[in-house]
């Protein structure tokens, strides 16, 4: 097919495409409002290292990795519990936070995800203080040079809507709505294409020369049945 064979289907069959669209994206904002409402609150800890010694930070990257497995602990998790009287259990608990070092930056990124957002703002800056807490006692054996400081950058923040992204949702809707609609009006030409309505038709399929055509017999009058 050439393009203007695409030019004349979408004249010809666009409302197809746009119904199937609008249905789609319809069907997309549906499913969203059919969700339960999840929450996200983040907060970021600062690891910087005693000295600027190139090894250091090389051993501190290493250690980041440790340190989230240390945040996601079930330990941990039971303290934060136990600190803020949660009714979670421990599995409950770990299954809402996930912990990604940065280590470009020194940073490691704490993120609750629940339906309760005052819950969700509540672990994770516990859990971010609780930690903290930790890495000051034991480096306090540490020599300055040595040690790895461990700070809050911000609090946690606000918790917000992670899921479910209604925009988006009804964005990939429509997008993939125009696609089925383009497929089926693109399919429905083809299987016009296939029929035969005129004399022609059959001349372009055959390759034969219509001599003549038999006419469609007609109803009687009233008057002369």
């Amino acid at each position: 097919m050439e393009l203007g064979d695409y030019v004349r289907i979408l004249r010809k069959r666009g409302w197809v495409i746009l119904l199937i669209a609008v249905i789609a994206a319809a069907s997309a904002f549906a499913f969203s409002k059919m969700q339960v409402v999840v929450y996200r609150s983040s907060i970021r800890l600062n690891v910087i290292p005693g000295r600027l010694d190139w090894g250091l930070q090389q051993t501190i990257k290493g250690l980041m990795r440790n340190y989230s497995g240390e945040i996601k602990s079930r330990d941990s998790a039971g303290r934060v519990i136990s600190r803020q009287q949660l009714d979670l259990t421990v599995d409950d608990l770990l299954s809402k936070m996930t912990v990604s070092p940065i280590e470009s930056d020194f940073l490691m990124q704490i993120d609750v995800d629940d339906i309760d957002p005052q819950r969700a703002q509540l672990i994770a800056q516990t859990a971010a203080e609780i930690f903290v807490e930790d890495k000051r006692v034991q480096m306090l054996d540490q020599d300055k040079r040595d040690r790895v400081d461990v700070t809050i950058r911000d609090s946690a923040t606000l918790a917000s809507v992670f899921w479910p992204k209604t925009r988006l949702l009804v964005l990939a809707g429509w997008l993939a709505g125009l696609l089925a609609g383009a497929l089926v009006a693109v399919g429905l030409e083809r299987l016009a294409a296939d029929m035969v309505r005129q004399a022609r038709d059959i001349e372009r399929y055959s390759g034969l020369t219509v001599l003549g055509t038999i006419p469609v017999a007609t109803s009687l009058e009233k008057g002369n049945s």
